[in-house]
């Protein structure tokens, strides 16, 4: 069954790919639109986590952010036709700025090795193909559950140049060897890590599971940070990609101090285009002192 499922998702994202990219966001923001009529799980974690983050907006506010936002979440799902499927040079073309593109070139100029922290916002494959023109990049991803269509989205990402490593004991050794040779490598800072392998620090006001491992290797290789997203631009404009500097607390001695850091960074990337986040992740899982989550709490599955 899942096999069946899996080669339905790559029928669909094929057909998506014979499409305009206006063609493609409108799709997308007719799955939004299904999300927000039904209480799926998209929804209600999507509202829970803008009532957490976003106090200040009134109800109404938050409600007509959580509809952009499904909006947004569903051109995501529908642009991986655009993305996996142009060709090279089209997918170039809807690129329309590089801002801190003079950030990047000196990143990759240092001989020592580069993390691009890039979190979920915007269009994160869009960046992907962007950065595989300049060098070679290395990105953890976390392994689809079906292994059909795992094994078709690792093909498709390293169609354009990037090489993948799955988030396994492995795949961390296999990024820290890329920066020992002063490579580039690409993370998603914003993904809940093991309690293990994570810090609590504050994200947009909260205490958040954040992950260790960029501070590990930062400190561990000597390696440099900077941070990018891709904007998605109105009316199928295509997008704008953002290159910005880490601050010196990134690289400090102190993970939490580091992670704050991260973190901070983080929110300011998003408040460029706050319904562009996925606020349909559970990002705030945990408690510091442990217990049910808020999630649970909310009865969401």
């Amino acid at each position: 069954m899942k096999s069946i499922i899996g080669y339905l998702a790559i029928g669909l994202i094929k057909l998506l790919s014979l499409t305009s990219l206006s063609l493609a966001q409108k799709v997308g923001r007719g799955l939004g639109w299904l999300l927000l009529k039904r209480r799926t799980r998209a929804r209600e974690v999507a509202r829970l986590n803008l009532s957490l983050c976003y106090p200040q907006l009134s109800e109404a506010e938050r409600e007509d952010l959580l509809a952009e936002t499904l909006a947004e979440n569903g051109k995501i799902l529908a642009e991986m036709g655009p993305m996996w499927g142009y060709a090279p040079e089209r997918a170039a073309g809807l690129i329309r700025n590089v801002i801190g593109e003079d950030v990047l070139d000196e990143a990759i100029a240092d001989p020592r090795g580069l993390i691009l922290l890039a979190p979920h916002l915007g269009n994160w494959e869009i960046i992907n193909n962007y950065i595989s023109t300049k060098c070679p990049i290395t990105i953890m991803y976390r392994p689809a559950k079906i292994p059909v269509f795992n094994n078709w989205m690792v093909a498709r990402r390293e169609a354009v140049g990037c090489k993948l490593v799955p988030t396994t004991r492995a795949g961390v050794k296999g990024l820290f060897d890329v920066l020992n040779d002063g490579g580039m490598i690409g993370f998603l800072p914003d993904q809940e890590p093991q309690k293990k392998s994570g810090v609590f620090a504050p994200f947009m006001g909260i205490e958040t599971l954040t992950p260790k491992l960029p501070h590990d290797m930062l400190k561990k290789t000597g390696a440099i940070a900077i941070y990018g997203f891709a904007k998605r631009l109105p009316n199928a404009e295509g997008f704008d990609i953002y290159f910005i500097r880490a601050d010196d607390d990134l690289y400090a001695d102190d993970v939490r101090v580091s992670a704050t850091s991260m973190n901070r960074s983080i929110e300011e990337c998003v408040s460029l285009c706050p319904a562009q986040y996925q606020w349909t992740y559970k990002r705030f899982n945990r408690f510091p002192e442990g217990g049910p989550t808020r999630y649970r709490i909310a009865n969401i599955p």
